[in-house]
């Protein structure tokens, strides 16, 4: 069997390795000539996506396609709509933020309270009747908190120039107390399958820590592991289905869960199950792809954490702050001094910049208060040392 992964960057790479383990022959296709896959691995094609020529290649040379990120053009992907997992359906939805909405909205999932806005002289009305404070959104192409605006009352909606791309949604700003992740393996076949719920901490609107056994109450995070397969059987996905929720503290004390974002693909918060469950969120990719049966995962003993490495720890190493480098190898003799840290894995990329996900680590601990404090610890440690590790 051959897989082709639309795409090129660290969750493609990982992916590629899973396949391989289950002897699937995979093919990438990646516009970007330093990206991860063409550096690391043999069989890759470099062209754009909106290459109706490169794209017909590359699907008459697979048996069935995935991609490693929703925000990608779907112009020339139709005629090859019956070879791709998930849907091209699914990832209509997933890459529309007021599609995907409107989609939970009317299967009854729990979000926040949302207008739709076509264009600026509609925004007024639409805060208005979500209420302050609330956030707009651009309906398309945001991620890591890129694409966002919050206005915490009227004046500050006047006194600020939004943002230029339309059409966006404005959605009610919530009583956050956490934020959780969940990641579902559906087969063809209907059978569903739930990774343990992930605990995620973000700075900056960028994933930070994902923490294993989340820290909230258990019949909360059955309810998510019940929302997320029951969205996966809603959109009819065939594939590795992630949801996102936020965890909001009522006036009652009580807490719920409302959806946050859906992504048809592995997870950046899903690494963690590299090394804390029984197998990975690549691996039960790989078994949906491949059509294996294998069994649901399970949360493995102990107190896990994973952490992002982004560009800021390289150019720390390098003593820069804010200005783009190419990334040399990371140094790692810190490593030496946390034997809790169980991996590091560095993804490749040729430049590091400031906010840019360059890697992570996961390690194991007693407890999960420890696994971050240690997590913390070694992130900070990274930028004195001088051993290095070449990218794996």
């Amino acid at each position: 069997m051959r897989v082709g992964i639309l795409g090129g960057g660290q969750l493609g790479l990982m992916l590629t390795h899973a396949l391989e383990k289950l002897g699937a022959n995979v093919l990438s296709l990646e516009a970007d000539a330093h990206a991860p896959a063409h550096l690391r691995l043999a069989q890759t094609r470099c062209a754009s996506l909106l290459d109706a020529q490169a794209l017909s290649a590359f699907f008459a040379e697979v048996d069935v396609a995935c991609y490693e990120t929703e925000n990608l053009p779907t112009l020339h992907l139709h005629p090859y709509a019956d070879k791709l997992r998930p849907s091209l359906h699914v990832l209509q939805i997933c890459q529309n933020r007021l599609l995907e909405k409107n989609f939970l909205s009317t299967h009854a999932f729990p979000t926040a309270r949302y207008e739709a806005v076509a264009q600026a002289d509609s925004l007024y009305e639409a805060c208005c009747k979500v209420g302050f404070p609330c956030i707009l959104k651009t309906a398309t192409g945001g991620y890591d908190g890129k694409g966002q605006m919050r206005f915490e009352n009227e004046a500050a909606l006047s006194q600020t120039t939004p943002l230029a791309s339309w059409p966006c949604i404005v959605e009610e700003a919530l009583p956050l107390c956490g934020e959780i992740s969940c990641i579902v393996a559906r087969f063809p076949t209907g059978e569903c399958h739930s990774f343990p719920v992930f605990e995620n901490l973000h700075h900056q609107h960028i994933l930070d820590f994902t923490l294993l056994p989340a820290r909230f109450p258990q019949n909360l995070q059955n309810q998510a592991r019940q929302m997320a397969m029951a969205m996966a059987e809603a959109l009819g996905v065939c594939g590795l289905l992630t949801v996102e929720f936020f965890v909001t503290q009522e006036a009652s004390g009580e807490q719920k869960l409302r959806v946050n974002e859906l992504a048809p693909r592995p997870h950046n918060s899903g690494h963690i199950t590299r090394k804390a469950t029984s197998f990975s969120q690549f691996d039960a990719l790989a078994h949906v792809l491949s059509q294996t049966p294998m069994p649901p995962p399970a949360l493995l003993p102990g107190a896990w954490c994973m952490g992002n490495l982004l560009g800021n720890v390289w150019l720390a190493q390098q003593n820069r702050t804010n200005t783009a480098q190419q990334a040399g190898p990371l140094q790692l003799d810190a490593w030496a001094n946390f034997p809790e840290v169980l991996e590091v894995y560095v993804y490749g990329k040729r430049e590091a910049k400031p906010q840019r996900k360059m890697g992570h680590f996961i390690l194991k601990a007693d407890s999960v208060a420890q696994a971050l404090s240690k997590a913390a610890a070694f992130r900070n440690a990274l930028c004195a040392h001088t051993a290095t590790l070449q990218p794996a």
